[in-house]
C-alpha cells in the first residue's frame, strides 16, 4: 500500500468515531429575525426548526421537521414561515409561529406539499387575500407558483440552471431568481451565471447577465425600495493561468448589483482587501433602514458590512444620476469586516443595527450589533485592522467565570477599526460543542479559506458541494494555453487516475498537489486525510429525470441502446460507476491541445456537470454525441433514429 494512502488508513481509524458514536450536527443552514427580535434557524443536520429564546435559563422552541431543510421565508403577514427541503422529492411546509393577532405561538407544521426536486428557496407574497408559494426546484430549473391554500401549481417558470436563490419586491410585481452556475459553454469568452426578473403579472422573464466570470450566486436580496437586488457571488479570473492567488489573480469575491427597474446589471462590488480575500461570499442581508448590507463570508467566518449610501453614490454616478461630472467621491464603497471565530458562516439576518448569522460548522450562531455615529464613520482600507478571530472557547470560559452572559450569549471582545465605530459581538452555541468527525473536518477543510495564501479562495470556490463551477481553468499541471473544463469530484478516489489528462494517479495525489498549487499552502497530512473522507462520503443526488425512484419508460430503451453493440457506450462507461478507468481519444481536444487521450469520467450525475467534454464545448449530452461526435467516429451513432437518440439521451441522464 503507497505511504500516503496506508497513513491516511490508519488516521481514519484513530480519529473516525466507534460505530453509533457518530457526533449528531446541527448544521444551522438558514435564520430568519423577526420585527420584534425573534430569531429562527433551520437546522439541517437536525432536521428542524428552532425559535431561540432571549430569556436565561428558558429553553429553545424547537420543531421536528419531515425533511432535511434547505431554507425558509416569511409569509407577509410573518405569521408563518415557509420551509422547503429534502434531496429528491421536496417539501414545502408552512409552519404556523404567529396567531392572527400577531402572538407568538408554538411553531406548528400547518400544511405540507410536494415541492419538486430537491427545492433550494422560497418566497411569499398575498395576492386576492390568498397566500402564493414560489419554490425554485434546484435541478429541475424551474419555480413554482403554488396556491398555499391547496398547493396546487398555478404556474411555473424556467428558472435557469440551479436557482438558488430569490425575493420579492415589496410591491409584490417582480420575483428576483440567482442561478448558483453559468449557462454557457465553458469555452466561450463570455460566461456568467444569471439573475432572472420574473413579472408576476404578466409572467414574462427577464435574464440578466452579471459581469463576465461571475458564478456561485448562493443568496440574493432587494432594497427596501424595490430598486435593485444586491447578489453574492464570485468573479473568476477564468482566462489567466492559476500561476498565482495573490490579489484575486484567480478569483474575486464580489456582490453584484441589478437595477430592478431598468432590468440590466449596473454595478460590481469587490469585497476583497488589496491583500487580504472576502472568502465565499454566502448570505446576505439588506438593512431595512438602507444604511448598511450585511454579507457573510463563509470561508473566513466574518461578516462584512458594505456602506449603502457609499455604495448608491457609485451607482448613481455609473447611471448618470449622480454628479454632472459621472464621478463619485469614493471608487470603493466603505465596508468594515467583523470576525466573529465561527466555522462556516453562510446564512444571515439583519434587522435594524444588528445582524445575526449562522456558524454551519460549529453548531452555533453569532451577533454583530454596529454603532456609528456618523453612519460608517472614515474608509475602511486597510486589511490590517481585521481583528484576529476570537477564540471561542476562551471566551466561553471567561464568561462561564464571570456570569456574563445572558439568553446563552457569550460576548467577545468589542471591535471598534474607526473612531465612532463599534462592534458588539456574541456567540451561542445551539448545543454541545460539536467534535468533528473525520468526514466533518474534511467538510470543513473543503469550505475554510483562512489556509489559502491571503484568504481569496477555498476548493469549494470551484467546486461547490464537491462537484463543478461550470467553468474552464488554464491549470500549470499540464502546460499552459490549453483550459480544462472542471470535473466533480464525485466518486473521485473510486475511479483514478485524476484530472482530465490523468497526470495525477490518484485523487489523493490530486487533493494535496490542489492545496500547494490553487492554494498556495500547505497542509498536515491528518487533514489532507480528512479532505479524502469527505470527498468518499459524496454521493450522488437522484435525478430529476427518475419517475418514482426507478428509470422512466424511454430511459429503460435507452438502457439496451447503451448496452449494444450499436453504440457501444459500456465498452468505456461500464457499470456499475461508469467508467473503464482508461485513457481514450475522444477528439474533444482543442487546437492548443497537445494531448488526444483523456481520461474516463463516471456518468453518474452526468445530468448536473453540462457542459461537456475536456473543453465544455457541449452544453447538452446529446450535442456531445451527435456535434461533437463523441464516440461515433465511426458514425455508429448516426445510424441511429432521432427516436433512439432521445432514449439513449434520457437513459444517460438518468444515471
Amino acid at each position: 500500500m503507497p505511504r500516503v494512502l496506508f497513513l491516511c488508513f490508519l488516521l481514519t481509524a484513530l480519529v473516525r468515531p466507534i460505530p453509533g458514536g457518530e457526533p449528531a450536527y446541527l448544521s444551522p443552514c438558514d435564520i430568519l429575525a423577526d420585527r420584534d427580535g425573534a430569531v429562527y434557524l433551520l437546522e439541517a443536520g437536525a432536521a428542524r426548526l428552532r425559535r431561540l429564546s432571549e430569556r436565561d435559563g428558558a429553553a429553545d422552541e424547537v420543531l421536528p421537521l419531515p425533511v432535511e431543510p434547505v431554507r425558509m421565508a416569511f409569509t407577509p403577514d410573518r405569521t408563518r414561515i415557509a420551509v422547503v427541503g429534502g434531496v429528491g422529492e421536496g417539501k414545502l411546509l408552512l409552519v404556523r409561529v404567529r396567531d392572527e393577532a400577531g402572538r407568538p405561538v408554538p411553531p406548528e407544521i400547518e400544511k405540507s406539499f410536494p415541492a419538486g426536486h430537491s427545492p433550494s428557496c422560497a418566497a411569499a407574497l398575498m395576492r386576492e387575500g390568498r397566500l402564493t408559494v414560489y419554490v425554485a426546484d434546484r435541478f429541475a430549473g424551474l419555480i413554482r407558483e403554488l396556491d398555499g391554500g391547496t398547493g396546487e401549481v398555478l404556474r411555473t417558470f424556467d428558472a435557469g440552471r440551479e436557482p438558488m436563490a430569490m425575493k420579492i419586491t415589496p410591491d409584490g410585481k417582480t420575483l428576483a431568481a440567482a442561478n448558483l452556475l453559468p449557462e454557457q459553454r465553458a469555452d466561450a469568452a463570455f460566461i456568467t451565471s444569471r439573475v432572472r426578473l420574473i413579472d408576476l403579472e404578466s409572467g414574462e422573464i427577464t435574464p440578466i447577465d452579471l459581469h463576465n466570470g461571475t458564478a456561485n450566486l448562493y443568496d440574493l436580496d432587494i432594497s427596501p425600495d424595490g430598486r435593485f437586488a444586491a447578489v453574492t457571488g464570485t468573479n473568476a479570473n477564468y482566462h489567466t493561468v492559476t500561476s498565482q492567488v495573490i490579489d484575486g489573480w484567480i478569483v474575486h469575491n464580489i456582490v453584484s448589483i441589478v437595477d430592478i427597474h431598468a432590468k440590466k446589471f449596473v454595478e460590481m462590488v469587490y469585497l476583497d482587501d488589496t491583500y487580504r480575500g472576502a472568502p465565499n461570499p454566502w448570505g446576505i442581508s439588506w438593512d431595512r433602514e438602507g444604511k448598511y448590507i450585511a454579507v457573510a463570508l463563509a470561508g473566513s467566518g466574518e461578516v462584512l458590512f458594505l456602506s449603502v449610501e457609499s455604495l448608491m453614490e457609485i451607482i448613481r454616478a455609473r447611471l448618470g444620476e449622480g454628479p454632472a461630472d459621472g464621478s463619485a467621491k469614493s471608487a470603493d464603497p466603505l465596508r468594515y469586516r467583523v470576525s466573529l471565530g465561527l466555522r462556516g458562516t453562510r446564512r444571515l439576518a439583519a434587522r435594524g443595527e444588528t445582524v445575526w448569522v449562522c456558524g454551519y460548522f460549529d453548531d452555533a450562531v453569532g451577533k454583530v450589533t454596529l454603532s456609528a455615529a456618523p453612519p460608517f464613520g472614515e474608509p475602511y482600507l486597510d486589511p490590517r485592522a481585521v481583528p484576529e478571530p476570537p477564540d471561542l472557547d476562551r471566551a466561553e470560559e471567561a464568561a462561564a467565570k464571570g456570569g456574563n452572559r445572558s439568553g446563552g450569549w457569550v460576548p467577545l471582545p468589542d471591535f471598534s477599526p474607526r473612531p465612532g465605530v463599534e462592534f458588539t459581538r456574541a456567540f451561542r452555541r445551539l448545543g454541545p460543542k460539536p467534535a468533528d468527525s473525520t468526514v466533518r473536518r474534511g467538510e470543513y477543510l473543503f469550505s475554510d479559506a483562512l489556509y489559502c495564501q491571503e484568504h481569496w479562495q477555498s476548493c469549494v470556490t470551484c467546486h461547490p458541494d464537491g462537484r463543478a463551477d461550470a467553468l474552464s481553468w488554464d491549470l500549470e499541471n499540464d502546460g499552459v494555453g490549453n483550459p480544462k473544463n472542471t470535473k466533480s469530484l464525485l466518486y473521485a478516489h473510486e475511479t483514478p487516475p485524476s484530472m482530465i489528462t490523468g497526470v495525477r494517479a490518484d485523487a489523493e495525489t490530486a487533493v494535496r498537489a490542489g492545496v500547494v498549487h490553487i492554494l498556495f499552502s500547505s497542509l498536515p497530512e491528518e487533514d489532507y486525510c480528512a479532505v479524502d473522507e469527505y470527498l468518499k462520503s459524496l454521493r450522488p443526488v437522484p435525478s430529476p429525470r427518475l419517475r418514482d425512484g426507478g428509470l422512466s419508460p424511454a430511459a429503460r430503451r435507452g438502457r439496451v441502446l447503451f448496452e449494444s453493440s450499436r453504440t457501444r457506450c459500456a465498452s468505456c462507461h461500464p457499470e456499475p460507476l461508469f467508467t473503464d478507468l482508461s485513457m481514450h481519444a475522444t477528439g474533444s481536444q482543442d487546437f492548443k491541445e497537445p494531448r488526444i487521450r483523456f481520461d474516463t469520467p463516471t456518468l453518474i450525475e452526468v445530468w448536473r456537470t453540462a457542459p461537456y467534454l475536456s473543453t465544455g464545448h457541449w452544453l447538452t449530452v446529446r450535442e456531445m454525441l451527435i456535434e461533437g461526435k463523441h464516440a461515433n467516429r465511426d458514425g455508429r451513432l448516426d445510424a441511429l433514429s432521432p427516436e433512439e437518440l432521445d432514449d439513449l439521451t434520457e437513459y444517460i441522464l438518468s444515471l
